[in-house]
């Protein structure tokens, strides 16, 4: 399953340091892994397996006391926020002086004494670039942080082998991106009308032969006079995220989105010509069936 993560202020906090420029030589792509290995264990003491998988970098972590287990939840501890950062410190130093081409990072963390569940970390390496010369602040650079915590008991994981790990394309990283920050503002816009959180379950996201789909879960809210009311604003509240961030990314290698309401059996079909005329569009605009 998939349980929500409570960031530690200290992992909030040392953001800004993460993308410290680096210098020297640059690195080729067969010096890469070697590289943050050693560097993690000599000047961190931490225990990291890595792999080039075409244009992405995927670190496997071992650490103990990185999660913790409250009850029947599990999230990051109070002490995550230091290996966690000595981890990024290496690799946006050696990835940023590196030519090869590389385009993100994958980070999979495991605890043993919590076994089963595991930590994921995504980061497109032009977002750090971004922020290491401030073109988006801290608080943008979390945002585009694709972060995620699965826990199977029946199914712990004990080496990379385990892991399915595959190059990461810069539409399913939106797709990932935008599904947290779909379910973020429909959060916001809930708890804005008096609404509990609850009401809004994960926003699946999904890019597949150009387009992108979206599972909008959220319950009936029975709070509601109208339930159409209730998916046009679900609907309209996407729609405006999905724009925001395709935008800021300028991406266009898409033809169009798709949104689905499972609770009412509603969904949207937005083609990519009229989410470009978003900001002059009512609500509801697209194929609503």
């Amino acid at each position: 399953m998939t349980t929500p993560l409570r960031w530690p202020s200290s992992l909030v906090l040392a953001v800004v340091s993460l993308a410290a420029a680096s210098c020297g030589r640059p690195y080729s792509a067969d010096q890469v892994p070697g590289l943050i290995e050693h560097i993690s264990a000599e000047e961190y003491r931490l225990d990291v397996s890595v792999r080039h998988i075409d244009h992405t970098i995927a670190v496997y972590l071992r650490h103990d006391g990185v999660l913790e287990k409250l009850g029947e939840e599990v999230g990051l501890s109070p002490e995550a926020g230091k290996p966690l950062n000595d981890l990024t410190d290496v690799l946006h130093r050696v990835l940023l002086s590196t030519n090869a081409d590389i385009d993100f990072y994958f980070i999979i963390v495991s605890d043993s004494q919590i076994p089963g569940a595991y930590l994921t970390l995504i980061r497109s390496l032009e977002d750090v670039r971004r922020l290491s010369v401030s073109v988006i602040p801290p608080t943008e650079f979390l945002m585009r942080t694709v972060i995620d915590l699965k826990y199977d008991v029946a199914v712990p994981i004990l080496n990379f082998d385990q892991l399915v790990v595959k190059d990461i394309e810069l539409g399913q990283f939106l797709s990932w991106q935008m599904s947290r920050r779909i379910q973020m503002k429909l959060i916001e816009h809930l708890e804005e009308m008096g609404l509990t959180p609850e009401e809004v379950g994960p926003c699946v996201g999904e890019f597949q032969n150009g387009e992108f789909t979206f599972l909008l879960n959220i319950a009936p809210v029975f709070k509601w006079r109208n339930e159409e009311e209730l998916v046009q604003q679900a609907f309209q509240d996407a729609t405006e995220v999905i724009a925001e961030v395709l935008s800021s990314y300028q991406f266009e290698d898409f033809s169009a989105i798709r949104l689905s309401h499972p609770a009412s059996g509603r969904s949207l079909l937005l083609p990519k010509t009229e989410l470009r005329l978003l900001g002059n569009r009512p609500a509801g605009f697209g194929h609503l069936r």
